[in-house]
């Protein structure tokens, strides 16, 4: 293994005159990629193909694509700093030139990947394949390529890893699907809460090859599902699955996993989609929402799942390699609650034929979770500068109640604001060796503002107050379904949606409260 500053074999070190780094028009690059994929998805979705695969093929080409890939590898991803098996790290502005310039698909080879260990965060570990920083570059240009055309043929409910989409639209769906006919007894009720069993781990190559059709660039993918992995035991034969880890891997994902919705009828004879409610025979109020490998299903009785539903997805996961798992898929009643990508939804009955009122609000065992994880990160940091401890506060907080905020957060911020309370007067006690008494305390980390009484703050640095982050958040706009920012008849609607994200995003939570927390 080599060291992270060496350059690894086919990346030449020689720059070009003609290309500097840091004087890229960065905005040019993005918008000539995206026009190209914008092109890609209109001959996808019309059905010429052929002009498709010359497109594919030219951005695949193109310098546009490869300064992008390498950007986005080596400046914008989490794993920017992680070393594949060679050791080596793009860091350097002539290092990114030069592996932009190496990116060619004849000739290409990957490496295997580095396998390590990470902790899940509900227990246990999971597997992770690191690629080189070549391979991540290549697999995110052969994504810009390969997403264009998936783009246009994904199920409208399918919301994990696709631009312009997340979790908060999926549960934001889910919930509006089931308020339909609140109060009446035809509302759908029944929730297959599923799991695949190592999703990302057991898919079949064969299948998800098949399913990439005339691809051009098929043997490049196939090579990296073959490429292998390298592990504490040695090298390992990869027979299945998609590393996790891999740029590509999500998008490989959702291929293998697309069409399970299309099971229960969701499209006409003509290609248009239906609502489940105008749905025929045993399809009728069965809805399908998914997030990568996580889904849920809807209907309206348990009969309709067990005789219908279940088998037709037993049926279709065995073709992409997957199976259940047996004992975390439940057949539940929506009055039991089920949670799903962090929410918990749940039907109460408040009184016999009056309002049932539906609650979506942050799954409690997350939220401990992450008091856990809080609590002991205030164990390390008895010594450190107390200033920098609240900025280090602030963004795990930050996170996570940005996160949660698009529901009924009306119970869960207060009961984190306490916890948190409890846990930095814990962490006050022990700083000082609990030898301070609790007036001391309160006056040397505590403070009055206009907001509360009781506000950690240190050299005019304040604690963020979870409570604050609470939003309308029945006013969430969803995205629309059949939708896509690839797709250039819908350029002035994502315009906007991105706009109204971004004032969103600059205004602070009190503003957000006061009515400017549109989507």
């Amino acid at each position: 293994m080599g060291r992270a500053d060496e350059v690894p074999r086919g990346i030449s070190t020689i720059q070009s005159p003609k290309m500097q780094w840091d004087s890229i028009d960065w905005v040019t690059t993005a918008r000539g990629v995206a026009r190209l994929q914008q092109k890609i998805f209109r001959d996808a979705r019309t059905g010429n193909l052929s002009r498709m695969r010359k497109l594919q093929k030219l951005l695949v080409r193109s310098l546009s694509a490869r300064l992008m890939a390498v950007k986005v590898v080596t400046e914008e991803n989490p794993g920017r700093n992680t070393p594949g098996v060679d050791g080596f790290i793009c860091r350097s502005n002539e290092q990114k030139v030069a592996l932009a310039e190496s990116l060619r698909v004849r000739n290409y080879r990957p490496s295997p990947v580095k396998v390590v260990m990470i902790p899940k965060p509900s227990g246990g570990k999971r597997r992770l394949g690191i690629p080189t920083v070549k391979d991540r570059a290549m697999q995110a240009l052969l994504k810009y390529a390969l997403e264009g055309e998936w783009e246009a043929k994904f199920e409208p409910h399918s919301f994990g890893f696709r631009p312009g989409r997340s979790a908060i639209d999926a549960v934001h769906h889910l919930h509006c699907t089931l308020m339909q006919h609140k109060g009446t007894r035809e509302q759908p009720g029944w929730i297959v809460d599923a799991d695949i069993s190592k999703c990302f781990d057991m898919i079949d190559h064969n299948a998800l090859l098949a399913k990439l059709g005339a691809f051009p660039f098929r043997g490049v993918i196939r090579s990296w599902l073959k490429s292998g992995a390298i592990s504490k035991v040695g090298f390992e034969r990869t027979e299945r699955g998609t590393p996790q880890g891999g740029v590509i891997s999500p998008l490989l994902a959702n291929i293998a996993l697309d069409g399970m919705e299309r099971l229960f009828g969701i499209y006409t004879r003509t290609g248009r989609y239906t609502e489940p409610s105008r749905r025929l025979g045993l399809n009728k109020d069965v809805s399908l929402f998914r997030f990568a490998d996580d889904f849920v299903v809807i209907a309206p009785t348990r009969r309709v799942i067990e005789t219908h539903v279940m088998p037709k997805l037993s049926a279709f996961l065995p073709s992409a390699g997957l199976t259940f798992s047996e004992s975390k898929t439940k057949i539940r009643h929506i009055t039991e609650g089920f949670s799903f990508l962090g929410f918990r939804f749940q039907r109460f009955n408040r009184r016999s034929g009056a309002f049932k009122q539906l609650e979506m609000q942050p799954d409690r065992e997350r939220i401990d979770r992450f008091l856990k994880r809080f609590k002991e990160f205030t164990r390390t940091q008895w010594n450190k500068d107390v200033k920098e401890f609240i900025r280090s506060m602030n963004l795990r907080i930050k996170g996570t109640c940005n996160y949660y905020r698009w529901s009924n957060t009306s119970r869960t911020f207060p009961y984190m604001g306490h916890r948190i309370f409890g846990i930095l007067w814990r962490w006050a006690q022990s700083r000082h060796n609990y030898r301070r008494g609790k007036k001391w305390i309160k006056q040397r980390y505590w403070k009055v503002t206009p907001k509360s009484a009781w506000t950690f703050s240190w050299e005019g640095v304040d604690l963020i107050n979870p409570y604050e982050y609470t939003v309308r958040w029945w006013k969430y706009t969803k995205v629309r379904i059949e939708s896509s920012p690839l797709d250039k008849e819908d350029e002035q609607y994502w315009k906007a949606r991105n706009n109204r994200r971004k004032q969103r995003n600059d205004l602070r939570p009190t503003e957000i409260l006061g009515g400017h927390g549109n989507m």
